[in-house]
């Protein structure tokens, strides 16, 4: 493999890795491949062997030697790849193979077959406006002759060249630089080494608004000098890398609209908090990255934070978040309208998940999507009613009062529930007539009921619904299990006793009452009714 070079890419058994060292290893003879691997557990040691340094290794185990017939021999241009995927052709290959133009005649001579159009439909489909283009594990080792993507795939925009197998950013530069149209590219898993000048680079990525540049073993200091070779960068997705600071990094990145920060150990809100300057950023994902707190402690309760001033979207799943405090810290963020947030020992807490998804929404007042899923302003009614029934006794308790000029709950209980103040001047603050517990019996009555939509073929969902269900919660149930987008829903029931001759139909016609209040009993039917708005 005369190809193969100090700093090449290769794979061995279905391993990658790079080669450190050629030559031989005395006492053996031949030549052997110094590989350091991606997956340091492939090795044995770290370029040294018996004494003798060959190469050196990030991992004491990264590294071991390899014979040649070991290594996968298939190799191929960016080019190639994107030819034998696509079948693009560039000008001046007609993509028709030229022993396809003859046929054996009767004198047993070659007579050339005439091709109406051949060339001209082959030179159409070089330049056929191929948008977006995977070559995710080709294999890819280079660009291939230059000029030569130009003029086959001249309008590419997304490019995945993930998992292949070149050496250098300069090798990408190669090919970005003939994409003129490029705006968002993939090079994740590739081990990328960076040039002495990364702005030196700029030109060939001048026009990449977007990089995925995930599972490469990335630096927080490879990652800021990587900044000056993208220009034009929006959004960042740099997940399961080793960047456990982030010092410079908003500066570095001024322009960012997305920073995607996933499987990175962080441990430290402080250390998201550097990104707090940031006045582009409106998404940022934390996902798995170990934070076991949130908190802005410039911040008083029932104020809003100066940091992340533009920021819409947080994602803080699969962390170690353990109390509501750190949720409620979230509403201190000017513009946020959407979190994802599950798999936390805070959401643990209560084994509802609807009861789960109501406190997410009623603790952060602008949320307009809640986990991937739009949050209706009926479900925020509810939402927030439920968060005063639950906590309007201990609101009591605290100092709260109906009566303005009285009310004054304790510092704690603002501190910990730092909304309540502001649901309860929206809604109108409860009394402690309403805000009686229930019985443990009668909260663990099980009503079967029918759910009946007549408009939908009277399809009949037989269900078991606790007696204090409000009617708004049976609405957002009804709502999940048609599956359907109604505008809205108007319920009614009518009783399952087969005895009544003349069924009486009763309208539900408060969403904030529970069913026990309509004195619905076991087998009744709740009639469904879609209403436009």
């Amino acid at each position: 493999m005369a190809d193969i070079t100090v700093g090449s890419r290769i794979i061995c058994d279905g391993n990658y890795g790079t080669v450190r060292y050629l030559g031989e290893v005395p006492p053996t003879k031949g030549q052997w491949f110094g590989v350091e691997w991606d997956d340091p557990s492939r090795g044995k040691h770290d370029g040294a062997h018996e004494g003798v340094r060959y190469f050196h290794c990030r991992h004491p185990t990264g590294g071991s030697f390899v014979r040649e017939k070991k290594v996968d021999p298939e190799r191929q241009t960016c080019y190639e790849a994107l030819k034998d995927k696509y079948g693009l052709a560039s000008d001046g290959d007609t993509g028709v193979n030229e022993e396809d133009l003859y046929v054996i005649g009767r004198s047993a001579k070659k007579v050339m077959v005439e091709m109406v159009g051949a060339e001209k439909v082959s030179k159409q489909q070089s330049h056929e406006k191929l948008i977006e283009v995977d070559l995710r594990d080709h294999k890819i080792v280079s660009a291939g002759p230059d000029g030569i993507l130009q003029t086959t795939a001249p309008n590419i925009t997304e490019l995945n060249l993930s998992k292949n197998l070149l050496p250098s950013w300069e090798e990408v530069a190669k090919i970005t630089s003939q994409l003129h149209c490029l705006e968002m590219l993939h090079v994740s898993e590739n081990m990328l080494e960076l040039p002495e000048d990364p702005a030196s680079l700029s030109p060939a990525l001048q026009t990449v608004k977007i990089v995925f540049y995930n599972r490469v073993q990335l630096q927080t200091e490879q990652l800021l000098r990587c900044s000056s070779m993208w220009p034009a960068l929006r959004e960042l997705h740099i997940c399961f890398n080793n960047i456990t600071v982030l010092d410079r990094l908003g500066a570095q990145f001024p322009a960012l609209t997305l920073l995607n920060l996933e499987g990175n150990l962080l441990h430290d809100w402080q250390e998201v908090l550097k990104l707090g300057g940031m006045k582009s950023l409106e998404t940022l994902i934390v996902n798995d990255t170990g934070l076991t707190r949130i908190a802005f402690k410039d911040t008083s309760v029932g104020e809003k934070t100066d940091l992340f001033p533009c920021l819409k979207s947080i994602s803080i799943s699969r962390n170690k978040l353990q109390n509501w405090e750190d949720i409620n810290e979230l509403n201190k963020l000017q513009c946020l309208e959407e979190l994802e947030c599950r798999s936390n020992p805070v959401l643990s807490l209560d084994t509802d998940k609807m009861a789960v998804r109501l406190w997410l929404i009623a603790r952060i007042g602008g949320l307009r999507v809640c986990n991937r899923s739009q949050v209706a302003v009926k479900e925020r009614e509810t939402a927030e009613f439920d968060y005063i029934k639950k906590y309007g006794l201990e609101w009591l308790a605290a100092g709260g009062d109906p009566e303005p000029d009285k009310n004054k709950p304790s510092l704690k209980f603002q501190q910990t529930h730092p909304r309540f103040a502001e649901i309860i001047a929206k809604h109108g603050a409860p009394n402690k007539m309403e805000l009686e517990p229930v019985t443990t019996a009668l909260k663990k009555t099980l009503l079967s009921v029918k759910i009946v939509c007549p408009s939908r073929g009277d399809k009949v969902f037989n269900k078991k619904v606790p007696g204090t269900m409000t009617v708004q919660k049976l609405k957002i149930l009804i709502q999940r299990l048609t599956k359907a987008n109604f505008s809205d829903l108007k319920l009614s029931y009518t009783s399952g006793k087969e005895d009544q001759e003349e069924k009486q139909e009763i309208e539900l016609d408060n969403d904030m009452r529970d069913l026990n209040f309509y004195s619905i009993e076991n087998n009744d039917v709740i009639l469904v009714q879609e209403e436009s708005s």
